[in-house]
């Protein structure tokens, strides 16, 4: 009786020193193991302990206790509980069980065949990262967007799927949609659509050059993803215009893939898309690199071989094919393909019905198949978006008469950089704070310019607009902001500007101004070269002159020299400074 009894309580004892799951098939010391795991923590997409996803529908547990041990524990319940449905709701984390804790599979296979065939029929063989550059007319297209090609014929990418995260709004309102979407003020979505699609979705915004990034994943590496993709549809997430954005929310389907590289880790308190590629690239992730150039690219390589402008431009706002004969055949080829490439661009942008669209494209192509075939349009590549410098930035200049100033701003292309792997023009200044003498200087909420160059054919508006806080006669702070057009010219490597900018700041006695600004570069792959001016007449009766040179040398891909001579003028009163200052991109 006795031995009996001290059995049980050996039992007992054991049962409560060994640290088991009763008829779960593993220890909670193995439990505790998993959850804590690096790759447990990316398909709850898991960062300093708090899951990035919103949306309680994609848990097991209740999301306001929620761990990852927890929602473990929950998973492995419902395996144990032979619940087969499981595997179709979560085939990612049934695929690393199987991998992790086979014991727990011995009675079922726990295999989805609906998402099985689904996989089978895709016949995913890559996949790539497709990089739609800056588009500065819209704010949800101001840094770019990446979203992730699924190819199914690595020859024939059209017949491919696009994996895209977006915020879920019809918003057209730009300052709306930059409130919205900076407070979180939307929920975003994955969602897969046939890649033609989104090709015509962007082929409206003509100035939008693709690049194309095949990235090294293995077959395995590609069914995880795609696993990991099953369990996101539907799934909502707070969106934020700056941190869990298109691109880095991309970025946990890439490590559900990779499992080892910790690429959202490297992403706090900013994501700005091209970054996200710099840092694939880093990881020697990206196998191949396409460019795609944009509609606008298109034309004007074509308008670069055609010799009668006015000619050209009456045909294409006509389409009277009688004009063709006042030019050769080789002219009538490029006059004709110049305008194909501009009706399907008023097509796309709704400019022209269906039916009038079709007619004019007949018209057009039946006279073009008359004549010979055309050379192939050789356009010149840009530099790749890859090799620019990082987005964040610091600066620091120190002048004659111990005189110092320092920016810091953590986006992301400005006037004084060297253009390369930046989209010509296209100039992006977020959070951006000057000081001058350990004294506030102004800080720029947002700044943006768009140079956009004018040839015979397109006379686009430049402009210019900036929101934020400055000082004014250099003495009291007050709410600014700045707005105008102009016009900006290029020819190879030199470039101007000038443009007719109304300035209003609001503060406890408002001021208005109407200025004048301008500039000319000069451009290399190492170096910039500049001179800028401005005058502004406030309505005070004082007149602020500025005047500059400089010269933005390049160091590495990310630091550069920045010398600067620059005089500032306030009514009659004029400051004459030489700074010397370095630029670090991070």
């Amino acid at each position: 009786m006795l031995q009996k009894g001290g059995l049980c309580l050996t039992l007992f004892a054991s049962l409560l020193i060994c640290p088991a799951l009763l008829g779960k098939g593993i220890t909670t010391q193995r439990l505790h193991e998993l959850s804590h795991s690096h790759y447990w923590r990316v398909l709850l997409h898991m960062k300093e302990g708090k899951s990035d996803i919103d949306d309680a529908s994609f848990f097991l547990t209740d999301t306001e206790h929620f761990s990852a041990e927890r929602e473990l524990e929950a998973t492995i319940q419902q395996i144990e509980d032979q619940n087969e449905t499981i595997a179709c709701r979560y085939p990612a984390r049934i695929y690393w069980l199987k991998q992790n804790v086979p014991e727990l599979f011995t009675k079922k296979k726990f295999v989805c065949e609906e998402v099985e065939r689904r996989i089978e029929k895709e016949h995913i063989q890559g996949v790539t990262l497709v990089f739609p550059t800056a588009y500065l007319n819209s704010p949800a297209s101001m840094f770019g967007h990446t979203f992730l090609r699924l190819d199914r014929d690595l020859a024939t990418p059209l017949v491919s799927e696009a994996v895209n995260f977006a915020a879920q709004t019809d918003e057209t309102n730009g300052l709306i949609y930059t409130f919205k979407g900076l407070t979180g003020g939307y929920k975003g979505l994955y969602s897969v659509l046939p890649y033609y699609k989104k090709i015509k979705e962007y082929s409206a915004m003509e100035q939008r050059d693709m690049w194309e990034y095949s990235l090294d994943l293995s077959h395995e590496e590609t069914l995880r993803l795609l696993y990991h993709l099953e369990e996101l549809g539907g799934i909502s997430s707070d969106y934020y215009f700056f941190t869990k954005n298109c691109s880095y929310n991309l970025l946990w389907l890439l490590e559900a893939a990779k499992g080892d590289t910790h690429l959202p880790e490297y992403f706090r308190y900013k994501v700005i898309p091209v970054d996200t590629i710099r840092l694939l690239h880093e990881k020697n992730l990206i196998t191949k690199t396409v460019y795609r150039p944009s509609k606008r690219r298109e034309m004007q390589q074509l308008l670069k071989g055609i010799e009668n402008i006015p000619l050209t431009k009456k045909f294409v706002q006509t389409y009277e094919l009688k004009l063709l004969d006042k030019v050769n055949k080789k002219q009538q080829v490029k006059v004709l393909d110049l305008a194909v490439l501009m009706l399907k661009q008023e097509r796309s942008k709704q400019k022209i019905n269906k039916k009038g669209y079709i007619k004019t494209l007949m018209k057009l192509l039946r006279y073009r198949s008359r004549l010979p075939a055309a050379e192939r349009l050789k356009v010149t590549k840009p530099s790749d978006p890859v090799s620019g410098h990082k987005s964040a930035k610091f600066s620091f200049w120190v002048a004659d008469h111990k005189r110092w100033s320092l920016q810091i701003k953590p986006a992301m292309h400005d006037l004084y950089d060297i253009a390369t792997g930046y989209l010509p023009g296209a100039y992006i200044d977020f959070f951006k704070l000057s000081i001058v003498q350990s004294k506030f200087r102004r800080f720029d909420f947002v700044s943006v310019t768009s140079l956009a160059k004018w040839d015979r054919f397109f006379q686009p508006v430049s402009w210019r607009v900036q929101i934020g806080v400055s000082r004014v006669h250099g003495k009291g702070i007050y709410c600014s902001l700045e707005g105008g057009a102009g016009i900006s010219m290029a020819k190879k490597a030199f470039s101007s500007y000038l443009l007719f900018v109304p300035k209003l700041y609001a503060g406890k006695r408002s001021h208005s101004a109407v200025g004048m600004e301008g500039g000319i570069f000069y451009d290399s792959r190492f170096m910039r070269i500049g001179a800028l001016v401005h005058k502004d007449f406030f309505d005070d009766g004082i007149a602020e002159t500025g005047s500059e040179l400089f010269i933005t040398d390049k160091i590495s891909q990310n630091m550069a020299l920045n010398l600067k001579l620059h005089e500032d003028k306030i009514d009659q009163h004029s400051e004459r400074h030489l700074d010397v200052g370095l630029f670090y991109y991070f």
